[in-house]
């Protein structure tokens, strides 16, 4: 009986175990696939009405001045992030402003070369201390010194230095494509129900063999089809400006972390919605928008919530006040510009990235029944 016991043990651990982050996900997505057969079969829910109202939401938003215009300065601005600072005239104008003294040791913080920026004997000595870094046989001179240490340090300084004004640029440019995604998503999710209402579009359409659910499902998947759209137009063209580049440096560096962000960001937008969504169906639009978008944006900070929560010195109504937020608020601090950077993101194992995903996942589901459920008790 134990070697029974011991067998099945080291079965779990080598086949199951170690692949709980990515077995769990996986089942629930194929339970929402045998829900959604089921619920299909019955006629409890039916898709193409709600694919239909989908349709429409589309064709009637993605013509709207706001839209289009913040679309634009969205591409416009990934492409000077993008374009300029590759060009002679915009690095010149890039290295005359990362030239002044507060700049360059902000940099070197960044970079991590604050260490050895000091003066020739400091450098001297982190040369001694960090041998792996320099290979002091090629500076020895013949009476034992060593010939121009501090150029060596400077020249490490400003490769790091240019690294990180590089990975800021681009950081930079996918911010601001974030934000006027965001904003696009709350601006059509603030206004596609109330103006539906007001003009009394939903009172012909609900007559028609169509549930409020199908209805209200398929006007949250309109939304969230054209802010998706409009968060692939602006990530392609960020995609492609660094292949472009690449390609004309010899680089030919893919990466990868775009196309993560092409996966994982469409999921936060869709939280946006639905949160902006079900808040109008309870109060005016510009109230609702106000505390969608600060309930949202607070849900970046989630994490830093926690750490005030849990701090030492934390008085414990406050504390308790701020873990309470936090359990109700999406978690959406690993999904920030911040994925570019290995370094700085919170998502770098694949069980992280699935770990984020179903929780974000059963977030959404739970705010999407509330939306439906608000829906049917609003009177029209």
């Amino acid at each position: 009986m134990g070697d029974l016991i011991l067998t099945f043990q080291e079965f779990w651990k080598a086949s199951i175990g170690s692949n709980i982050p990515e077995i769990v996900p996986s089942l629930l997505i194929l339970i929402g696939i045998v829900w959604l057969f089921t619920v299909y079969f019955r006629k409890k829910f039916r898709f193409m009405p709600a694919l239909a109202i989908a349709r429409v939401t589309v064709l009637d938003s993605i013509g709207r001045l706001e839209v289009i215009i913040l679309l634009a300065i969205g591409v416009l601005l990934v492409g000077i992030n993008g374009i300029i600072p590759n060009t002679p005239e915009g690095r010149s104008m890039l290295d005359a402003y990362t030239g002044s003294e507060f700049i360059q040791n902000k940099l070197n913080d960044l970079s991590g070369t604050s260490a050895f920026s000091g003066t020739e004997e400091d450098t001297q000595q982190f040369i001694g201390g960090t041998g792996h870094l320099f290979d002091h046989g090629e500076d020895l001179n013949p009476d034992g010194s060593i010939d121009h240490p501090l150029s060596r340090a400077e020249e490490i300084q400003q490769e790091a230095r240019n690294q990180t004004v590089q990975a800021l640029i681009w950081q930079g440019a996918f911010l601001g494509g974030d934000v006027f995604v965001a904003i696009i998503g709350f601006i059509l999710a603030m206004l596609v129900l109330p103006n539906d209402m007001n003009r009394g579009v939903i009172l012909s359409i609900l007559p028609k063999p169509i549930t409020r659910e199908e209805y209200v499902y398929g006007k949250a998947m309109g939304v969230w089809f054209i802010v998706a759209g409009c968060f692939l137009i602006l990530s392609l063209e960020l995609f492609g400006i660094r292949a472009i580049f690449d390609f004309i440096n010899g680089t030919h560096t893919l990466d990868r972390r775009i196309l993560m962000a092409l996966a994982l960001f469409p999921i936060k937008y869709a939280t946006l919605i639905l949160i902006v969504m079900g808040l109008t169906l309870r109060m005016p639009e510009i109230p609702a928008g106000i505390i969608g978008a600060m309930y949202y944006v607070c849900g970046h900070f989630s994490d830093k919530i926690y750490e005030i929560a849990t701090a030492p010195l934390i008085n414990p109504f406050i504390g308790f006040a701020l873990k309470f937020s936090y359990w109700i608020l999406p978690h959406l601090s690993p999904v920030t510009f911040s994925i570019l950077d290995k370094n700085a993101s919170l998502i770098t194992t694949s069980g992280e990235l699935w770990g984020w995903v179903w929780q974000i996942m059963i977030y959404n589901i739970l705010l999407l029944k509330l939306l439906s459920w608000l829906f049917k008790r609003r009177s029209l």
